[in-house]
């Protein structure tokens, strides 16, 4: 499949998720604007919550948006891809595209999608007088691992969803129990730290999310070891799920 392909896959699913809408493709920015707003003044000033061992007013806001704003990216990218033969059925039919290719343009919509919300973040930093950490120059490796590993977990659901419909719902429900299975509103100081070793070692989306949390607040760093391994499992699930569609494609399209 062509660049040029995906990228209007891509475009197309933007456009898909604001049709009918007045402000159409504006709602894009109007997103993650809505979601600062809330995070930053509601928790930071109306609600006055505090980041433990942060004195910043502002440390819990950007602790949040800084989990939040991949976990987006992350958890859009699973499910989409989950149903995305499916609702492509009609392409497919028509086209003969390659199926592990194809669930790419949802990477590709949501990385633009994270990017968006991502530069309005850094330019509230800034007007708040937050200094950017230099451990930002890791965050583009940080987010394709996490997009690797979503897109891995993708293709398997994709396929069980071409037989069974309710594989899509099945990966809904298990993004929301992720959700909080991951220190995104939680901190980890809160957890009984047996407990918190036991859920780093079954949640590869805990390295991950605090990493990017270490980027942005606080004078930790990133856990190198960790997001190692985590580079790891994502790129072993990556190709699991690849072999497992490329062996499943000639049953997926007939069954399409």
């Amino acid at each position: 499949m062509s660049p040029a392909l995906l990228w209007s896959f891509a475009r197309q699913e933007l456009v898909d998720r604001y049709a009918g809408s007045a402000l159409g493709f504006a709602w894009a920015f109007m997103h993650p604007l809505v979601m600062l707003f809330i995070f930053v003044v509601i928790f930071g000033q109306i609600m006055a919550a505090r980041l433990p061992g942060v004195d910043d007013a502002y440390g819990y806001s950007v602790y949040l948006v800084a989990g939040m704003l991949p976990w987006l990216a992350f958890s859009n990218t699973l499910t989409r891809a989950a149903s995305v033969y499916v609702d492509k059925k009609g392409v497919l039919s028509k086209i003969a595209l390659s199926l592990p290719t194809l669930p790419v343009f949802i990477v590709l919509a949501e990385s633009l999608s994270f990017v968006i919300g991502l530069v309005f973040f850094v330019l509230v930093l800034l007007l708040l007088g937050m200094p950017l950490k230099p451990q930002l120059l890791l965050l583009p490796w940080v987010f394709l691992i996490q997009q690797i590993l979503a897109l891995g977990l993708g293709f398997v659901f994709a396929v069980l969803n071409v037989f069974l419909r309710d594989v899509r719902e099945f990966a809904a429900i298990l993004v929301q129990l992720w959700f909080w299975l991951t220190p995104i509103v939680w901190v980890p100081t809160i957890v009984p730290a047996h407990l918190y070793q036991t859920l780093g070692f079954i949640n590869p989306m805990i390295p991950i999310t605090t990493s990017y949390q270490a980027m942005f607040v606080g004078d930790s760093s990133p856990n190198y070891t960790q997001l190692a391994a985590v580079a790891c499992i994502a790129s072993v699930l990556f190709g699991l799920g690849y072999v497992f569609v490329k062996r499943m494609e000639k049953d997926v399209r007939d069954f399409l």
